[in-house]
């Protein structure tokens, strides 16, 4: 086939294996776990109370999002398995541990925008699912951005 004939658009359109959803989710199920985890580890190192409870309430926002993607998993009658703990990203002070949870969050967000492309024409309702995880992930990016503002960058643990 010819570069105008792909130009136009009239090849086969190539249509997606379902089958590769249940991997997708088990692994951003996997990272969103990874996350929830990091975030209730730098709740535990906030310097004051205020910190440590909205880290908390960010860590249980999280475990909600987990929660909707093995439920999703299950739904489409797939195995999802634990991943092998990864330490925590460390930081100097509570603004760059803040920073690294928003950055993590924000590298998820894009991949399941990413996703929710991806698998638009083929799989509607894991198009609707992925742009729902977006949503909830920019209402967290848009909280861990606000903890992170209130921090101070020059302070020393």
């Amino acid at each position: 086939m010819g570069f105008w004939q792909r130009f136009v658009g009239s090849e086969e359109p190539q249509h997606k294996d379902p089958q590769q959803l249940v991997p997708t989710l088990v692994t951003s199920c996997q990272a969103e776990k990874q996350l929830a985890q990091q975030i209730l580890a730098h709740a535990e190192l906030a310097p004051h109370q205020a910190g440590r409870d909205q880290l908390r309430t960010a860590a249980e926002e999280q475990e909600r999002i987990t929660q909707r993607i093995q439920d999703k998993i299950v739904e489409l009658e797939g195995q999802w398995s634990e991943a092998e703990e990864a330490p925590p990203k460390g930081g100097h002070n509570h603004w760059s541990r803040v920073v690294h949870d928003l950055e993590d969050s924000q590298t998820l967000t894009q991949q399941y925008n990413e996703q929710a492309i991806y698998w638009d024409p083929d799989l509607p309702d894991a198009t609707q699912f992925f742009l729902s995880l977006e949503k909830d992930k920019r209402r967290l990016n848009a909280f861990l951005r606000d903890i992170a503002l209130r921090a101070d960058p020059h302070a020393v643990d």
